[in-house]
């Protein structure tokens, strides 16, 4: 009787270390490393039709590749991932358990159970490492399972033998063997990056703020999407020597040996500037390099793109794609209707121009001389400019798309850099009243001009210029 108290006592522990681990797990998932689920899930493609699921027929492995993309295409919602995750991993360690005990191994089950799961934890700390090989890993294990227990209760070795092999090849064929991935520390510095991408691809503009500025050292994917959002918000001039150095991505050319990130961001800078072309190439480049060449975030940015540019043959090719998903098929109707989409038309690209280059210095001359009011693309131009501590053509851009059209720009950032010029060409009176009218920042160049390089002025573009280390372009 004693026996049997302790044995329950044991069972009880060894559940609850399963729980606790379950939820330790939870938690780390949910509230510090979720970000890694968005980008799975918008780097791949599942399609809700016959013709689709037929590709994965001729494969070996294929119910768990098809059982794990269309479970990772349910990572589009918030938390969705690490549950779905969790549930992956408690369903493989029960398995592993029921196996062990078959084979007569009952106290040692639950810790090689945690054991494995654990593995399959830190396997999935990496960005790449698919939901379907611990599908597969289940399949494998559900399969030990069963042979264990006809091994158990079924006497004649020949039936069992043949059942076996069946089981065996059945399973090899629908779940394949599972890939082991690498055993590595979770990656924050990558997670912090996905936080900030996602934050800004939901349109969560305060949230991508507030983690920039939080961080002791953002990184420049993520001072990217912070500069979008400031120049969306017009105040790009403002932050621009915030961080220093800084990443607007303007000085980005993509080509084979552009890291697929900077691919996939350049998309949404090519969009906010209004160059469809441009934005479309970087959108067909993520999908294409994506595995598999299946990218829905990609996808649905080509919807935009012809949606905006009136290709409408074009657009409803992608928005047949995306009406085949689970999750995309209901934003496909708001989207052709969406007036922040369509309010973009006014600021695309209709110079009688061809680009041989994606030279954004180029394009964005071509946008603003299409339509001067594309503040965003007058933003980016200038404060590219600035950050090249090149006044020259500083100037020049700011006398073309500001001055002569009447559209005076008067932060403080630009009448620092025209102070700057106007000291270097010995301007005279008439030029500085008419260039610089903030009496407070002619008063501080002065002062500046007698202590070149004083950290008193390190909120000045002077400083920037005379100190900083210039980009390369």
């Amino acid at each position: 009787m004693k026996l049997n108290v302790n044995i329950k006592k044991i069972d009880i522990l060894a559940y609850g270390a399963v729980f606790l681990w379950a939820v330790v797990c939870l938690v780390f998932f949910l509230f510090y490393y979720h970000y890694h689920f968005f980008y799975q899930e918008q780097n791949q493609l599942f399609l809700l039709s016959w013709d689709y699921v037929e590709t994965y027929l001729p494969h070996i492995g294929w119910l768990a590749n098809l059982i794990g993309d269309f479970l990772t295409q349910f990572y589009y919602y918030l938390y969705a991932g690490p549950i779905i995750l969790t549930g992956a991993l408690l369903t493989l360690g029960d398995l592993t358990r029921r196996f062990l005990q078959q084979c007569h191994l009952k106290y040692w089950s639950f810790l090689v159970a945690i054991l494995l799961m654990t593995v399959f934890v830190v396997f999935s700390f990496r960005y790449d490492y698919h939901l379907s090989n611990i599908i597969s890993a289940i399949g494998l294990m559900g399969a030990c399972w069963l042979v264990a227990h006809l091994f158990r209760h079924v006497k004649n070795i020949f039936v069992k033998s043949i059942v076996a092999v069946l089981i065996i090849g059945t399973t090899y064929w629908l779940f394949g063997i599972p890939k082991m991935g690498k055993f590595s520390l979770p990656n924050f510095y990558l997670e912090k990056q996905f936080a900030v991408d996602n934050e800004y691809y939901f349109g969560n503009y305060e949230r991508v703020i507030e983690i920039v500025e939080n961080d002791d050292s953002p990184t420049p994917e993520m001072l990217f999407f912070y500069n979008l959002v400031q120049a969306k918000r017009h105040n790009l001039p403002n932050v621009l020597l915030k961080y220093i150095p800084n990443d607007l991505g303007t000085f980005y050319r993509i080509g084979p040996e552009t890291p697929m990130l900077t691919i996939k961001n350049m998309n949404e800078l090519y969009w906010e500037l209004g160059d469809m072309t441009f934005t479309e190439r970087a959108a067909m480049m993520g999908n294409v390099f994506s595995e598999n060449n299946r990218n829905v975030r990609m996808i649905k940015r080509l919807a935009e793109v012809n949606l905006v540019s009136g290709d409408t043959l074009a657009m409803n090719k992608y928005m047949r794609i995306l009406n085949n998903t689970w999750v995309y098929a209901k934003q496909v109707e708001r989207m052709k209707h969406d007036e922040r989409l369509l309010s973009k038309r006014q600021f695309v690209n209709r110079q009688d121009t061809m680009q041989v280059s994606d030279n954004l210095h180029m394009i964005m001359m071509e946008l603003l001389d299409s339509n001067p009011n594309n503040t965003i693309a007058l933003q980016y131009m200038l404060c590219s400019d600035l950050l090249l501590k090149d006044i020259k053509n500083f100037k020049r851009d700011y006398d073309r798309y500001c001055m002569d059209i009447g559209n005076e720009q008067q932060e403080k950032l630009y009448q620092e850099a025209l102070c700057i010029w106007l000291a270097g060409t010995n301007a005279s009176p008439e030029e500085w009243n008419r260039y610089v009218h903030n009496n407070q920042v002619a008063q501080r160049f002065m002062e500046y001009s007698q202590q070149r390089g004083s950290k008193q002025f390190a909120d000045t573009y002077w400083y920037y210029f005379d100190t900083a280390k210039t980009p390369t372009p």
